[in-house]
């Protein structure tokens, strides 16, 4: 790897700003970076102010003068990464009432068409019924949200994000001309619900701090200001989100936050559409809800009475409050239900033992039980229920971190499964070229911790790695295939997900390990993880990669250990932890006081945050070569956290290696839109990995 010139990167100014909590001052030289403007430059990124503006626009010319020397490299791993992916492809054909529907991609285009047929007709007499690429012309930024048909599938309803600030934009069209009405909805979440009648949808509109804090109703035909307000949150710690049941009698509405959830629902086939509670929140207990129809009860996922891992529980109709749910499931410490589906004859259970994931089908008439599994030492797996109710087969997706994606038609009676659909990999793909497996490393606190893993089979003994974790809100990361990761396999490198505490890879005491007090075993697992892949040979140099939470991932290692890290790369940072959770006026912050505690009521929990920010915890020590992303819309992690973060670096680190700033003035949290933008953000990335390890020269292999 090359060093760079001794030309002087951006050196940011320092302004100290001192905040007094719980007796201690809280001195941030950069809280000049964040603009108090924050929530209009969310809409208009051309409002930031002009000094800040500068300041990033300096941090990107830095960056793309100095990194420009990948871009060669960058190109070939971008037409490395595209060559796997079938550019013009299409999605099984999803089956509703008289139609079929599905999307598909053409080679060149950004995003999916939709189209669909009548049930009579074949697949080659579709018609498009909404093209995404139509709808982005005349954006800079254009992320695709939620599109919705009426129930008689005569209207669409869809929404769109055109500036990366997540504040989805709805609008509406007739089906049967395509013409658009002038109905607009702005400031949603996105999501949709229609009503049995067709005469409008239910949505969740956001707040000025981009909480989705209210449920609305919008009638088609009718402007903006006449969408009436059906509930509203004030208790800003908690989100609203909506769906409806499977057979589409109930629209549900879930409040939750972190660790507590209350259920609303509104029954459509009623006249009167009372929004109804399900049953009161309750400090800590969770639970979502499906509806059996033919047993005239609900179905109930729920962690009630220290059921840590789940269990499911069912309830009359008319019979809703906790007293009245009796268990259907039990409870089994170890086996985590992550998700389920109720249909006409059948209750579909996923569920995670040891990291393993399997699927059940339950026979509703005598409660026998089928497990659907697969053979491979680590694998990823989810199923679909389709639209129908009364369905008596779903969708099973099966792939590992060798094997590209099966998707497998399972018949529910037969208990049989076919294969419908294998991921095509156009330039080739041989999967006895590669080994995955599942290591395990210890922690600190003598825990084992999973590690999945990919390499060729030819890939000598410590050799160069890239690490990857989140480890936060009970995310379980899944070793599933990924064709954009062969670009570094294929040049030598081992590709390693740790599976540390604060997912729920291993269960949910396994996330309520590595959260609040318990957030330094997330970093400790990591750093063991690293450690034990040294150790055990199987990795030389380690690159560390996490986005978001996993980029606070990031910046606590890096702070604790940097001398075992080669180089890092840190997405959309969560590392100004401190100040952001003191900040109530953040629009995470009091929903994240369940993940974090709260520094503001609490000064041991102050303690404890200020031990481990990234931010706060910088020192005069050496630091690995870094690559920081942001995006200036971002609503979720604000772009002044890793400008902030890279500034104090700078000024703190006492070594010569390099140091990346790009923020991305068009784009939010979830980077660049549009699938082939989204591929060029990987190749950049992986050449900074590849470049900082000296690989850039090694092709890859055949």
């Amino acid at each position: 790897m090359n060093k760079i010139k001794k030309i002087g990167p951006p050196k940011a100014k320092k302004i100290p700003f001192e905040s007094n909590h719980h007796n201690n001052k809280l001195v941030d030289q950069y809280h000049w970076i964040r603009d108090d403007n924050w929530q209009e430059v969310l809409h208009s990124p051309k409002v930031l102010k002009k000094e800040i503006r500068e300041y990033i626009d300096k941090e990107n010319q830095w960056t793309d003068s100095h990194l420009s020397i990948l871009s060669s490299d960058k190109e070939q791993i971008y037409n490395e990464i595209k060559g796997r992916i079938k550019e013009e492809d299409s999605s099984l054909p999803q089956k509703d009432g008289s139609w079929f529907y599905f999307s598909e991609t053409k080679r060149g285009q950004e995003y999916s068409i939709l189209k669909r047929y009548k049930n009579k007709l074949s697949i080659n007499e579709s018609k498009i019924f909404h093209d995404w690429n139509v709808e982005s012309k005349g954006y800079d930024y254009f992320k695709p949200g939620g599109a919705s048909y009426s129930p008689d599938h005569s209207l669409l309803s869809w929404s769109f994000d055109s500036k990366g600030s997540e504040f989805f934009s709805i609008k509406i069209k007739n089906l049967e001309n395509n013409k658009s009405f002038n109905d607009i909805v702005n400031n949603t979440d996105g999501s949709m619900v229609w009503s049995l009648d067709g005469e409008g949808f239910y949505f969740i509109k956001m707040d000025d701090n981009h909480r989705p804090s209210s449920l609305w109703f919008h009638k088609v035909n009718t402007k903006e200001d006449e969408d009436y307000e059906i509930y509203s949150e004030e208790d800003t710690g908690y989100f609203l989100s909506i769906s409806e049941t499977l057979n589409k009698r109930f629209l549900i509405l879930s409040i939750h936050n972190h660790e507590t959830s209350e259920v609303r629902v509104i029954d459509q086939k009623k006249v009167i559409k009372e929004l109804k509670l399900f049953t009161k929140r309750r400090h800590g207990i969770e639970y979502s809800i499906e509806h059996d129809q033919e047993n005239s009860r609900f179905i109930i996922l729920t962690n009630i009475n220290n059921a840590v891992d789940y269990k499911i529980m069912e309830t009359e109709e008319n019979s809703l409050g906790h007293d009245n749910w009796s268990d259907f499931i039990p409870h089994q410490e170890g086996v985590l239900i992550t998700d389920f589906s109720c249909l006409k004859d059948f209750i579909i259970v996923q569920e995670l033992e040891d990291g393993i994931p399997s699927i059940s089908s339950i026979n509703k008439k005598d409660n026998s039980r089928n497990v659907i599994k697969f053979n491979e030492e680590v694998y990823d797996l989810d199923f679909n229920e389709g639209c129908e109710y009364s369905s008596n087969t779903i969708h099973i997706y099966y792939s590992s971190m060798t094997t590209p994606q099966e998707i497998y038609e399972y018949d529910l009676e037969e208990k049989k499964k076919v294969i419908l659909k294998k991921q095509e990999i156009p330039s080739g793909h041989d999967s006895s070229n590669y080994i995955t497996k599942r290591v395990f490393a210890e922690s600190k606190d003598g825990k084992k911790i999973p590690i999945s893993l990919i390499k060729r089979v030819d890939t000598a003994e410590s050799s160069p790695t890239l690490l990857y974790g989140y480890g936060s809100y009970g995310m379980s990361i899944s070793p599933g295939f990924s064709a954009s990761r062969l670009s570094l396999v294929d040049r030598g490198m081992v590709y390693a997900i740790a599976h540390i505490r604060g997912g729920m890879d291993k269960g949910k005491k396994w996330y309520q390990d590595g959260k609040k007090r318990n957030k330094m075993n997330t970093f400790e697992d990591f750093i063991a993880s690293a450690l034990y892949l040294k150790k055990q040979n199987i990795s030389g140099d380690i690159s560390i990669h996490g986005g978001s939470a996993g980029g606070l991932l990031v910046g606590a290692s890096l702070n604790m250990r940097p001398d075992i890290f080669k180089s890092a790369v840190a997405e959309v940072p969560f590392v100004d932890v401190l100040n952001t959770i003191l900040d109530d006026t953040l629009p995470l912050t009091p929903p994240e006081w369940e993940e974090w505690g709260n520094p503001i009521k609490n000064i041991e929990d102050y303690q404890y945050i200020a031990s481990y920010s990234p931010y706060d915890n910088i020192k005069k020590q050496d630091y690995p070569t870094l690559l920081v992303t942001s995006g200036l819309t971002d609503p979720r992690v604000t772009y002044w956290e890793a400008t902030k973060w890279v500034a104090k670096i700078r000024d703190k680190k006492t070594d010569t290696n390099p140091l990346f700033l790009k923020t991305y003035t068009e784009a939010g949290h979830g980077g660049m839109a549009g699938r082939y933008n989204q591929i060029k953000e990987i190749a950049f990335t992986y050449a900074f990995i590849l470049w900082s390890h000296g690989l850039l020269k090694r092709s890859a292999s055949s």
